[in-house]
């Protein structure tokens, strides 16, 4: 005997119910999880903000290994060279729907003892991935700007992927592995990777996103996580409502 209100009668069945509530336990997770995401791009984006209020620091007057997430952000300014002879490109990078890839080059700052990982910018790949992507070449000293950020995170891997060695010493790579390019490069690097400044002459194409601003997007998701919770609770409750005879 169910729940009995009027003429109706609330008599669920044990699987349907337990299968129904497992999705809806989900759907709110999730959407729960998107809002986490979105206060997560809120704070990125205060981050941002206030490290961009300050001037530009020399690298070699920066502390790394004491707290380096305090440096996300930071903008920095180097004088160094670049090692042209080893160049790293970052794989399945997408713009405006064409593929390419970021160009990561190693700097060797005047002012401070390790490799700096430099993220130079998108280059359009070409259609035949044996060939390799015409790269600039800076061989003089010059001076540097950006900010620093941690290794980018890419899409999940189904299997672990060796560097792919190309021909004038171009390597390319399906993530970004701070101890793998020092073992390719036989350097020591800084922890942190430094996003070049888009006014630089000595770089590709850096039309940067600023961090966090994809934050609305997440408001999205969770709402229609949320819609489809209500929406389950609705059909469910309207089936096993049944009408007396």
């Amino acid at each position: 005997m169910g729940l009995v209100i009027g003429n109706r009668q609330f008599s669920p069945g044990l699987f349907t119910s337990a299968i129904a509530l497992l999705t809806l336990v989900l759907f709110v997770k999730l959407g729960l999880w998107q809002l986490d995401r979105a206060a997560y791009k809120r704070e990125l984006y205060q981050a941002f903000l206030s490290q961009q209020q300050a001037p530009a620091t020399e690298l070699g007057l920066i502390d790394f290994g004491s707290d380096d997430k305090a440096l996300l952000w930071k903008t920095v300014k180097s004088s160094g060279q670049f090692n042209e002879t080893l160049r790293f490109l970052l794989d399945n990078q997408t713009r405006k729907g064409q593929q390419g890839y970021y160009v990561y080059g190693l700097f060797k700052p005047a002012d401070q003892d390790k490799w700096l990982l430099v993220n130079r910018g998108w280059l359009k790949a070409n259609p035949d991935r044996s060939l390799v992507p015409e790269l600039k070449t800076m061989s003089e000293e010059i001076e540097i700007s950006g900010v620093l950020k941690q290794t980018p995170k890419t899409g999940m891997l189904l299997e672990e992927v060796t560097p792919e060695k190309m021909p004038q010493g171009i390597y390319r790579l399906q993530k970004i592995d701070i101890a793998e390019i020092e073992q390719l490069a036989d350097v020591s690097l800084l922890p942190l990777v430094l996003q070049m400044d888009a006014n630089s002459d000595h770089g590709y194409n850096r039309q940067w996103s600023l961090p966090g601003s994809d934050e609305n997007k997440h408001f999205g998701y969770a709402f229609q996580w949320f819609a489809f919770a209500t929406t389950l609770l609705i059909i469910y409750l309207t089936v096993n409502f049944k009408k007396l005879d």
